[in-house]
Protein backbone atom coordinates (compact mmCIF):
# COMPACT_ATOMS: atom_id res chain seq x y z
CA UNK A 1 0.00 0.00 0.00
CA UNK A 2 1.12 3.30 -1.25
CA UNK A 3 1.37 6.27 1.46
CA UNK A 4 -1.49 8.05 -0.26
CA UNK A 5 -3.29 4.70 0.23
CA UNK A 6 -2.91 4.58 3.95
CA UNK A 7 -3.69 8.07 4.35
CA UNK A 8 -7.08 7.69 2.40
CA UNK A 9 -7.90 4.44 4.42
CA UNK A 10 -7.17 6.18 8.10
CA UNK A 11 -9.44 9.32 6.91
CA UNK A 12 -12.39 6.72 5.37
CA UNK A 13 -12.58 5.38 8.85
CA UNK A 14 -12.23 8.82 10.87
CA UNK A 15 -15.16 10.32 8.29
CA UNK A 16 -17.63 7.27 8.46
CA UNK A 17 -17.71 7.26 11.79
CA UNK A 18 -17.85 10.92 11.92
CA UNK A 19 -15.53 11.18 15.34
CA UNK A 20 -16.29 14.46 16.73
CA UNK A 21 -12.47 15.75 16.33
CA UNK A 22 -13.10 17.50 20.15
CA UNK A 23 -12.70 13.49 21.49
CA UNK A 24 -9.96 13.06 18.50
CA UNK A 25 -6.17 12.45 18.92
CA UNK A 26 -3.56 11.90 16.30
CA UNK A 27 -3.39 10.42 12.81
CA UNK A 28 -0.52 9.53 10.40
CA UNK A 29 -0.40 6.13 10.69
CA UNK A 30 -3.10 6.18 13.59
CA UNK A 31 -5.53 7.41 16.12
CA UNK A 32 -7.28 7.01 19.32
CA UNK A 33 -11.08 8.58 20.27
CA UNK A 34 -13.16 8.55 22.87
CA UNK A 35 -16.46 7.73 22.39
CA UNK A 36 -17.53 7.87 26.09
CA UNK A 37 -15.33 6.95 28.87
CA UNK A 38 -13.22 4.07 27.30
CA UNK A 39 -10.69 5.03 24.70
CA UNK A 40 -10.16 3.20 21.17
CA UNK A 41 -7.31 2.86 19.21
CA UNK A 42 -6.40 2.44 15.41
CA UNK A 43 -3.13 1.82 14.42
CA UNK A 44 -1.54 0.71 11.18
CA UNK A 45 1.34 -1.62 11.58
CA UNK A 46 4.63 -1.60 9.33
CA UNK A 47 4.22 -3.82 6.06
CA UNK A 48 5.53 -7.09 6.10
CA UNK A 49 5.49 -9.86 3.64
CA UNK A 50 4.15 -13.50 4.05
CA UNK A 51 4.03 -16.00 1.74
CA UNK A 52 5.18 -13.44 -0.97
CA UNK A 53 3.02 -11.01 -0.32
CA UNK A 54 3.14 -7.72 1.29
CA UNK A 55 0.32 -6.63 3.89
CA UNK A 56 0.16 -4.05 6.68
CA UNK A 57 -2.46 -4.71 9.30
CA UNK A 58 -4.52 -2.34 11.07
CA UNK A 59 -5.08 -3.22 14.62
CA UNK A 60 -8.82 -1.36 16.70
CA UNK A 61 -8.56 -1.93 20.24
CA UNK A 62 -10.71 -0.54 22.86
CA UNK A 63 -10.07 -0.38 26.84
CA UNK A 64 -12.09 -2.34 28.93
CA UNK A 65 -10.85 -3.45 32.09
CA UNK A 66 -7.72 -2.39 34.98
CA UNK A 67 -6.62 -4.09 38.00
CA UNK A 68 -7.01 -7.81 36.39
CA UNK A 69 -5.81 -10.98 38.37
CA UNK A 70 -3.69 -13.02 36.07
CA UNK A 71 -4.39 -15.98 37.31
CA UNK A 72 -6.39 -19.29 36.14
CA UNK A 73 -9.70 -18.74 36.63
CA UNK A 74 -9.27 -15.45 34.03
CA UNK A 75 -8.39 -17.30 31.49
CA UNK A 76 -11.00 -19.82 32.04
CA UNK A 77 -13.57 -16.86 31.85
CA UNK A 78 -12.05 -15.55 28.74
CA UNK A 79 -12.19 -19.03 26.81
CA UNK A 80 -15.80 -18.81 27.87
CA UNK A 81 -16.85 -15.46 27.19
CA UNK A 82 -15.46 -15.38 23.96
CA UNK A 83 -17.38 -18.04 22.72
CA UNK A 84 -20.12 -15.02 21.59
CA UNK A 85 -17.31 -13.56 19.91
CA UNK A 86 -18.47 -10.85 16.81
CA UNK A 87 -15.43 -9.67 15.18
CA UNK A 88 -13.78 -8.67 18.30
CA UNK A 89 -11.72 -11.02 20.99
CA UNK A 90 -11.47 -10.30 24.77
CA UNK A 91 -7.65 -10.43 25.01
CA UNK A 92 -5.69 -10.07 28.54
CA UNK A 93 -2.05 -8.01 28.71
CA UNK A 94 -0.28 -10.27 31.33
CA UNK A 95 2.46 -7.15 31.95
CA UNK A 96 -0.43 -4.81 31.99
CA UNK A 97 -2.88 -6.37 33.84
CA UNK A 98 -5.64 -4.97 31.53
CA UNK A 99 -8.39 -7.17 29.45
CA UNK A 100 -9.32 -5.05 25.91
CA UNK A 101 -11.97 -6.02 23.19
CA UNK A 102 -9.21 -6.45 19.58
CA UNK A 103 -9.40 -6.97 16.23
CA UNK A 104 -7.58 -6.42 13.21
CA UNK A 105 -7.91 -7.08 9.30
CA UNK A 106 -4.71 -7.85 6.44
CA UNK A 107 -4.38 -5.09 4.06
CA UNK A 108 -3.43 -5.75 0.60
CA UNK A 109 -3.06 -4.13 -2.64
CA UNK A 110 -5.95 -6.35 -3.88
CA UNK A 111 -8.18 -6.32 -0.75
CA UNK A 112 -7.80 -3.04 1.17
CA UNK A 113 -11.33 -1.72 -0.15
CA UNK A 114 -12.70 -4.94 1.61
CA UNK A 115 -10.42 -4.92 4.45
CA UNK A 116 -11.16 -1.26 5.44
CA UNK A 117 -15.30 -2.03 5.17
CA UNK A 118 -14.48 -4.82 7.93
CA UNK A 119 -12.31 -2.95 10.21
CA UNK A 120 -14.97 0.06 10.24
CA UNK A 121 -17.64 -2.74 11.51
CA UNK A 122 -14.95 -4.08 13.90
CA UNK A 123 -14.38 -0.36 15.06
CA UNK A 124 -18.42 0.03 15.97
CA UNK A 125 -19.45 -3.40 17.10
CA UNK A 126 -16.06 -3.18 19.22
CA UNK A 127 -17.00 0.21 20.93
CA UNK A 128 -20.21 -0.01 21.38
CA UNK A 129 -20.16 -3.64 22.87
CA UNK A 130 -16.82 -2.05 25.18
CA UNK A 131 -19.03 0.90 27.36
CA UNK A 132 -21.92 -1.95 27.09
CA UNK A 133 -20.64 -4.48 28.58
CA UNK A 134 -17.17 -3.03 30.77
CA UNK A 135 -19.60 -2.18 34.61
CA UNK A 136 -20.82 -6.38 34.43
CA UNK A 137 -17.51 -7.49 33.60
CA UNK A 138 -15.44 -5.34 35.82
CA UNK A 139 -17.75 -7.31 38.80
CA UNK A 140 -17.65 -10.67 36.83
CA UNK A 141 -13.36 -10.99 36.70
CA UNK A 142 -12.69 -8.87 40.16
CA UNK A 143 -10.90 -5.59 38.25
CA UNK A 144 -12.32 -2.29 37.90
CA UNK A 145 -13.33 -0.38 34.44
CA UNK A 146 -10.62 0.91 32.52
CA UNK A 147 -11.82 4.38 32.26
CA UNK A 148 -9.80 7.28 30.33
CA UNK A 149 -10.66 10.55 28.93
CA UNK A 150 -8.89 12.73 25.91
CA UNK A 151 -5.76 14.77 26.86
CA UNK A 152 -6.58 17.60 26.30
CA UNK A 153 -10.82 17.33 26.71
CA UNK A 154 -10.68 15.05 29.77
CA UNK A 155 -13.80 13.26 30.58
CA UNK A 156 -16.24 12.90 27.48
CA UNK A 157 -20.33 12.80 29.92
CA UNK A 158 -21.83 12.88 27.15
CA UNK A 159 -21.33 9.54 24.94
CA UNK A 160 -21.23 9.27 21.00
CA UNK A 161 -23.92 8.21 19.06
CA UNK A 162 -22.04 5.35 18.05
CA UNK A 163 -22.88 4.15 21.46
CA UNK A 164 -26.12 3.18 19.92
CA UNK A 165 -24.95 1.75 16.54
CA UNK A 166 -26.00 -1.81 17.76
CA UNK A 167 -29.45 -1.27 16.59
CA UNK A 168 -28.78 -0.76 12.80
CA UNK A 169 -27.17 -4.39 13.09
CA UNK A 170 -30.48 -5.46 14.77
CA UNK A 171 -32.62 -3.96 11.86
CA UNK A 172 -30.73 -5.23 8.79
CA UNK A 173 -30.64 -8.30 11.16
CA UNK A 174 -34.53 -8.90 10.77
CA UNK A 175 -34.45 -9.71 7.75
CA UNK A 176 -33.25 -13.34 6.48
CA UNK A 177 -29.12 -13.80 5.76
CA UNK A 178 -27.84 -12.54 2.42
CA UNK A 179 -25.06 -15.34 2.86
CA UNK A 180 -27.48 -17.52 0.97
CA UNK A 181 -26.95 -21.61 0.54
CA UNK A 182 -26.15 -21.03 -2.97
CA UNK A 183 -23.20 -18.81 -2.00
CA UNK A 184 -22.03 -21.46 0.32
CA UNK A 185 -22.52 -24.02 -1.87
CA UNK A 186 -20.11 -22.39 -4.65
CA UNK A 187 -17.48 -22.16 -2.50
CA UNK A 188 -17.03 -25.89 -2.33
CA UNK A 189 -15.23 -25.26 -6.00
CA UNK A 190 -13.15 -22.50 -4.44
CA UNK A 191 -9.61 -23.27 -6.59
CA UNK A 192 -7.03 -23.23 -5.09
CA UNK A 193 -8.98 -25.28 -2.82
CA UNK A 194 -7.74 -24.66 0.41
CA UNK A 195 -8.54 -27.71 1.97
CA UNK A 196 -8.68 -31.53 1.98
CA UNK A 197 -12.43 -32.19 1.50
CA UNK A 198 -15.64 -29.87 1.87
CA UNK A 199 -19.32 -30.22 1.44
CA UNK A 200 -22.41 -27.58 1.50
CA UNK A 201 -25.51 -28.37 3.50
CA UNK A 202 -28.52 -25.92 3.60
CA UNK A 203 -27.43 -22.86 4.85
CA UNK A 204 -23.81 -24.69 5.68
CA UNK A 205 -20.66 -24.90 4.85
CA UNK A 206 -18.11 -27.70 6.52
CA UNK A 207 -14.30 -28.28 5.55
CA UNK A 208 -11.49 -30.57 6.75
CA UNK A 209 -8.26 -28.66 6.46
CA UNK A 210 -4.81 -30.28 6.95
CA UNK A 211 -3.83 -29.89 10.81
CA UNK A 212 -2.14 -33.05 12.05
CA UNK A 213 -1.33 -36.37 10.34
CA UNK A 214 -4.77 -37.54 10.50
CA UNK A 215 -6.76 -35.35 12.43
CA UNK A 216 -7.66 -32.31 10.83
CA UNK A 217 -8.89 -29.08 11.51
CA UNK A 218 -12.60 -28.61 10.91
CA UNK A 219 -14.22 -25.62 9.48
CA UNK A 220 -17.79 -24.48 9.54
CA UNK A 221 -19.69 -21.55 7.80
CA UNK A 222 -23.30 -21.36 9.27
CA UNK A 223 -25.85 -18.97 7.81
CA UNK A 224 -28.63 -20.33 9.89
CA UNK A 225 -27.19 -19.19 13.08
CA UNK A 226 -29.25 -16.01 14.35
CA UNK A 227 -26.87 -13.93 16.83
CA UNK A 228 -29.05 -13.20 19.95
CA UNK A 229 -28.14 -9.15 19.42
CA UNK A 230 -27.25 -9.40 16.16
CA UNK A 231 -29.84 -11.06 13.91
CA UNK A 232 -29.02 -13.03 11.39
CA UNK A 233 -25.25 -13.40 9.08
CA UNK A 234 -23.05 -16.25 9.17
CA UNK A 235 -21.32 -17.72 12.16
CA UNK A 236 -17.70 -18.76 11.23
CA UNK A 237 -15.94 -21.61 13.55
CA UNK A 238 -13.09 -23.13 13.10
CA UNK A 239 -12.20 -25.87 15.20
CA UNK A 240 -8.66 -27.33 15.86
CA UNK A 241 -7.37 -31.17 17.45
CA UNK A 242 -5.48 -29.52 20.10
CA UNK A 243 -6.61 -29.86 23.89
CA UNK A 244 -9.05 -27.75 24.74
CA UNK A 245 -7.09 -25.43 27.62
CA UNK A 246 -7.93 -22.06 28.10
CA UNK A 247 -4.54 -21.00 28.80
CA UNK A 248 -3.92 -22.02 25.01
CA UNK A 249 -6.96 -19.99 23.45
CA UNK A 250 -5.45 -17.21 25.80
CA UNK A 251 -1.95 -17.46 24.04
CA UNK A 252 -3.64 -17.72 20.56
CA UNK A 253 -5.28 -14.55 21.18
CA UNK A 254 -2.57 -12.72 22.69
CA UNK A 255 -0.42 -13.72 19.46
CA UNK A 256 -2.98 -12.35 17.30
CA UNK A 257 -2.56 -9.19 18.64
CA UNK A 258 1.23 -9.12 18.06
CA UNK A 259 1.41 -10.33 14.41
CA UNK A 260 -1.14 -11.99 12.71
CA UNK A 261 -1.11 -14.03 9.25
CA UNK A 262 -5.02 -12.76 8.19
CA UNK A 263 -7.57 -11.26 9.50
CA UNK A 264 -8.07 -11.34 12.93
CA UNK A 265 -12.26 -10.86 13.41
CA UNK A 266 -13.14 -12.95 16.17
CA UNK A 267 -11.46 -14.79 19.02
CA UNK A 268 -10.55 -18.49 20.22
CA UNK A 269 -12.32 -19.64 22.57
CA UNK A 270 -13.32 -23.43 24.21
CA UNK A 271 -16.43 -24.96 23.72
CA UNK A 272 -17.73 -27.44 26.23
CA UNK A 273 -19.08 -29.50 23.95
CA UNK A 274 -16.48 -28.68 20.60
CA UNK A 275 -13.22 -28.42 21.80
CA UNK A 276 -10.36 -25.51 21.15
CA UNK A 277 -11.43 -22.78 18.25
CA UNK A 278 -11.86 -19.75 16.72
CA UNK A 279 -15.52 -18.47 16.02
CA UNK A 280 -16.75 -15.01 14.79
CA UNK A 281 -20.15 -13.60 13.81
CA UNK A 282 -20.69 -11.69 11.00
CA UNK A 283 -24.28 -9.82 10.73
CA UNK A 284 -25.71 -9.19 7.57
CA UNK A 285 -25.13 -5.36 7.75
CA UNK A 286 -21.57 -6.58 7.06
CA UNK A 287 -22.56 -8.57 3.89
CA UNK A 288 -19.97 -8.25 0.71
CA UNK A 289 -19.62 -9.88 -2.39
CA UNK A 290 -16.96 -12.31 -1.88
CA UNK A 291 -16.36 -11.68 1.51
CA UNK A 292 -17.36 -15.38 2.58
CA UNK A 293 -14.57 -16.50 -0.15
CA UNK A 294 -12.07 -14.36 2.09
CA UNK A 295 -13.19 -15.05 4.83
CA UNK A 296 -12.58 -18.90 3.96
CA UNK A 297 -8.62 -18.24 2.99
CA UNK A 298 -8.17 -16.00 6.07
CA UNK A 299 -9.37 -19.26 8.14
CA UNK A 300 -6.99 -21.68 6.46
CA UNK A 301 -3.98 -19.12 6.96
CA UNK A 302 -5.35 -19.25 10.77
CA UNK A 303 -5.51 -22.66 10.95
CA UNK A 304 -1.50 -22.66 9.38
CA UNK A 305 -0.54 -19.94 12.10
CA UNK A 306 -2.33 -22.11 14.89
CA UNK A 307 -0.11 -25.32 13.65
CA UNK A 308 2.95 -23.29 13.90
CA UNK A 309 2.82 -21.20 16.56
CA UNK A 310 2.19 -24.63 19.04
CA UNK A 311 3.42 -27.12 17.56
CA UNK A 312 7.02 -24.99 15.39
CA UNK A 313 9.17 -26.73 13.25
Amino acid sequence: MTPETEAALINFLIDRLQIDHKWFEGRGRGFAWWAGALAQRVTLAPPRTIHGVTLSTLHVETDLLADVPMAGVTWQRLASLNRFATLSAYVADVEAQTIRLHASVALTDDNWLMARTLALHAMALQVADAHAEAAELAKAFGARVDESGHPGGGRRDLPDEMLGVVEIYQQRGQDASPFTTEALAQLVHLEPRPWMMAASEPDRLVADLEFASGQPARLELDAGVTHPALGSGVQLRLLIPVEPDAAIAQRLNANEVVQPDAHQLGAWCIDPERGLGFVAFIPSAAFMPDLLRALVYHAAARNEWARDLLFPQ
